[in-house]
């Protein structure tokens, strides 16, 4: 089963190079792909990094929902 610890990650600023502990957005592309879109608060920078899951980290819609909802701004 597929928890949370399975898809965190952490992420160094490449402009000032403090570490981001969260990305600010989190879209999940397809089963085997979620794109995090981090902003470090140091310098400003934003930039976005992609997780490519292979079958040893299974991972269904109804786990990114509950982990990754998707969240409307208007």
């Amino acid at each position: 089963m597929t928890n949370i610890a399975s898809v965190r990650q952490s992420c160094k600023c490449g402009s000032c190079g403090q570490w981001l502990m969260a990305p600010e957005q989190s879209t999940y592309v397809n089963e085997e792909k979620i794109v995090h879109l981090w902003a470090c608060p140091n310098c400003g920078s934003e930039f976005e990094t992609s997780i490519f899951l292979g079958p040893d980290v299974p991972l269904t819609p109804e786990i990114v929902e509950e982990f990754l909802p998707n969240l409307m701004v208007a």
